[in-house]
């Protein structure tokens, strides 16, 4: 979801309920665009159900993404369980993704990750998994970390991430969705300035994917280096 799930899995999630809107100039996921390089409005939604458990819900619109059959709305949920130790936060979760306007294109996957803070900075890692599936032709691994600095006596934030997505491919052609041409790694680079519940922010994306003639360019397109800009309301 947004960068406060964006940090989707970047940055430990909070287990308090929470809301939020984003508007950015492109939706991209492990560096690949999921709205055809478009702009996009994600939402989301965090609500508890006991102690560690929560139930973690969102949309965003995908404008006929050609990535996911031309569907235009993307919509998550996921049973969540977290748990925090001081400075060192941990958490778990299986997630599913619809996908509306189009069909056979929904899959499943499962995530964890870890945070640790240290004063201004957070270090954490990242892990997600979605086993065989037709709708993603395959499976597929997706591992990162990154690095969070707040600057002190500012309400800016930098955060440094990449990663790797790695996987099965059963040869129909459907594994180039989230992983064109093979095996692949992303690196994305944020600044947000936080203004109470808004926080304004710039990014830029990159991988390590090349164009190849035997790629569909429906997944071969809006994959390289980008420059983003973001605005969202949290509560």
């Amino acid at each position: 979801m947004a960068t406060a799930l964006i940090a989707a899995a970047i940055a430990a999630p909070a287990i308090a309920a929470g809301l939020g809107v984003e508007a950015s100039s492109d939706l991209r996921r492990h560096g690949l665009s999921w709205s055809d390089g478009k702009p996009a409005l994600e939402a989301w939604v965090s609500l508890p159900v006991t102690d560690g458990l929560s139930i973690e819900g969102g949309a965003a619109t995908l404008r006929g993404s050609a990535r996911h059959g031309g569907g235009d709305l993307l919509a998550e949920a996921a049973l969540r369980y977290t748990r925090q130790n001081g400075a060192f936060s941990w958490w778990a979760d299986v997630q599913g993704l619809g996908f509306v306007g189009t069909s056979g294109q929904s899959y499943g996957q499962f995530r964890t990750g870890a945070a640790f803070g240290i004063g201004p900075v957070q270090l954490a890692g990242t892990a997600s998994w979605a086993p065989p599936q037709v709708a993603i032709g395959g499976s597929n691994l997706h591992v990162g970390g990154s690095i969070n600095l707040g600057i002190p006596a500012t309400p800016l934030t930098l955060r440094a991430s990449g990663g790797r997505s790695m996987g099965n491919d059963n040869g129909s052609g459907r594994a180039n969705r989230l992983r064109p041409g093979g095996d692949y790694s992303d690196f994305r680079l944020d600044a947000d300035y936080v203004l109470g519940p808004v926080t304004l922010g710039a990014s830029m994306v990159a991988t390590t994917i090349k164009r190849d003639a035997a790629v569909p360019r429906a997944f071969a397109d809006n994959a390289g280096t980008q420059f983003l800009l973001r605005a969202a309301l949290e509560f």
